[in-house]
């Protein structure tokens, strides 16, 4: 981890150097996300599309100075430690380029993921709330890069910019959905529908073209056994059926979703 020094600012007209770069790079970050992407230089080897609507690109140009002018950034290289189940910090991040997962082990060691974060995304958010320990792990993905706010930034954040506040009970609530409906899945459905699902949620935040979607990088047999509660042979056993209907299709790093409507009947399909 490579992280900036942290700073305050002393007053609106006192703006230091790193503060100022730090609106900057918000403020772009919203007009390539009000494109439906957010583009950044690869050079560092980051991941830099995101077409669903990231958490900051809801927010207006106020907001993101407000957040910018108060956060520090800091690198993580690929499977690197982000935030660390039961830890007691109460910081909150913004992912601004990579890719992200939270995630958490069982006591023999099998994975349980609970979501990818991509750029744009806020997380950490309930310690920063509740301030009660870590709920669970946050691991790095690729080369990525996050801005941390402090838990006191952060509340007087929610305190005094009505927008964000409202922003985050948006997110809040979509991800209090997210897990009701995993729930669900889990208790009801079986291993197929279970991927299909998850494969479809996948693709929603990508954005299909002519009813298909390419997922790249693909995501691998243990990934997707760990979103869904099951373990890799029987995600290989339906991923090799799925494909043998010419549903789905690997192609070098990329996995192909080729009919979503038919995938979606599927998933709600009586058996």
């Amino acid at each position: 981890m490579v992280c900036e020094d942290s700073h305050t600012l002393e007053s609106n007209s006192q703006k230091s150097p790193l503060a100022t770069r730090n609106v900057a790079t918000a403020i772009n970050f919203l007009s390539g996300a009000s494109q439906g992407k957010y583009t950044r230089s690869n050079n560092e080897g980051y991941t830099a599309v995101t077409a669903s609507p990231a958490f900051m690109s809801k927010l207006g140009n106020a907001d993101l100075a407000a957040i910018a002018q108060r956060w520090s950034e800091c690198s993580y290289q690929n499977n690197e430690l982000i935030i660390a189940h039961g830890d007691s910090d109460r910081d909150v991040f913004f992912l601004l380029a990579g890719r992200a997962r939270v995630t958490m082990f069982s006591e023999d060691g099998r994975e349980i993921a609970y979501r990818d974060i991509a750029p744009g995304e806020i997380f950490g958010e309930l310690a920063g709330i509740d301030g009660k320990a870590r709920s669970a792990s946050v691991v790095a993905l690729e080369p990525t890069r996050v801005a941390r706010l402090t838990g006191a930034a952060f509340r007087d954040i929610v305190i005094n910019h009505p927008t964000f506040a409202w922003v985050l009970l948006e997110h809040l609530s979509a991800q209090l959905r997210r897990m009701t409906d995993r729930v669900f899945e889990f208790s009801t459905l079986v291993v197929r529908k279970r991927l299909i699902l998850e494969l479809l949620r996948r693709a929603e935040e990508i954005g299909s073209v002519n009813g298909q979607v390419s997922l790249s990088p693909a995501p691998t047999h243990f990934e997707l056994a760990a979103s869904i509660s099951t373990h890799r042979e029987a995600i290989s056993r339906e991923m090799s059926t799925l494909a043998k209907r010419g549903l789905i299709e690997r192609r070098g790093r990329r996995l192909i979703l080729h009919d979503l409507a038919l995938l979606e009947g599927l998933a709600s399909k009586k058996e």
